[in-house]
């Protein structure tokens, strides 16, 4: 069934511009409507008769300095606010916003409330490790988590790896400082029995050089190092990047045979490891699809958070997330 996203329009880095260049990637595709959050007068003006685009009118936008909470309270009418009442309302299937991540989740849990089962929802992120992206949760919600929250993660992931990604029996690894069984801290060493009871693909305790060597589908770790492990990839890969197109430049420059094959080449290369491919973080566990995008994040980056929302959606995500935790609840309770 088609699925129709709302966007918030107004909160990113660059405004709606970037939100308005994604439109014609959009309209491409087999979503039923996109229902842009944001001021009619700035927005209306610039639709050029597409035909799958609604504006919806907000009044305000949570600005990037201000507190979540305190915000949320103060502007009902934002940007963010309306597009996740537009999910509850059941007027869309999925929201997807590059504006205040803490005023997302935050619109998000308290808008949409938690899947059954879930203690805390958790974001995550499809790290573009070439030919084999995995995921890792979580990036950021939540920086302390008890043992059984790592098992949720788990799941949540699991699903999303299943559904999304399709494979088959996704390797769930937990970040760790060693890959025996008795090393980490307390709480991944809690977590670890926890885990390989659960009902997933439990590989064992992972470090941090493994992330990127195709052995694992999914990773678990608590906010706080999955923040840090994402904010440090993200800085590597751009250093990588610009170093390695200045040698490139040089190379061409002196040899302007090269210049094509170099280009196609790296082309290739760059697109298969761009995070953009993916979009936006999804914010597994509320009861709605909601994925968060960078506050810079380009009309491509938009466009594909949108595309992977809907596929959220029609892979029925958080119907199988609630499938298996109550799997999980069911063997807790009545052990083999």
């Amino acid at each position: 069934m088609p699925v129709r996203v709302a966007i918030d329009a107004m909160g990113g880095d660059f405004g709606f511009k970037p939100i308005l260049e994604a439109l014609p990637i959009l309209e491409k595709t087999d979503l039923a409507e996109i229902l842009l959050v944001g001021d009619p007068e700035a927005l209306e003006p610039c639709l050029d008769g597409t035909t799958k685009v609604t504006v919806v009118p907000s009044g305000s936008v949570v600005d990037m300095h201000e507190q979540a909470s305190v915000a949320l309270k103060k502007k009902q009418d934002s940007s963010i606010s309306v597009a996740t009442r537009l999910v509850r309302e059941g007027r869309a299937q999925a929201v997807v916003s590059a504006g205040h991540t803490g005023a997302t989740m935050a619109s998000a849990v308290t808008t949409l409330g938690r899947l059954e089962g879930v203690k805390r929802p958790a974001i995550t992120t499809v790290l573009p490790t070439g030919d084999h992206p995995i995921i890792v949760l979580d990036v950021g919600a939540n920086v302390d988590v008890r043992p059984e929250m790592f098992v949720q993660f788990a799941i949540m992931g699991s699903v999303y790896a299943e559904e999304v990604l399709e494979r088959k029996q996704p390797r769930v690894g937990l970040l760790s400082i060693g890959t025996e069984e008795s090393k980490g801290n307390e709480q991944t060493r809690a977590a670890f029995p926890l885990l390989k009871n659960a009902p997933i693909n439990f590989v064992g305790n992972m470090e941090g050089r493994q992330v990127f060597g195709g052995e694992f589908d999914v990773v678990v770790c608590d906010g706080f190092v999955g923040n840090i492990l994402l904010k440090f990839g993200e800085a590597t890969a751009l250093h990588i990047y610009s170093a390695l197109k200045e040698k490139i430049k040089s190379v061409a420059m002196a040899n302007p045979s090269l210049i094509a094959p170099l280009k196609e080449h790296f082309e290739g290369m760059f697109k298969r490891m761009d995070h953009e491919e993916y979009g936006g973080a999804p914010l597994l566990g509320v009861n709605g699809t909601c994925l968060v995008c960078h506050g810079g994040a380009s009309a491509r980056a938009i466009a594909n958070a949108a595309i992977y929302a809907a596929s959220s959606v029609e892979h029925k995500v958080n119907q199988r997330i609630v499938e298996r935790l109550a799997e999980l609840e069911q063997s807790r309770l009545n052990p083999a």
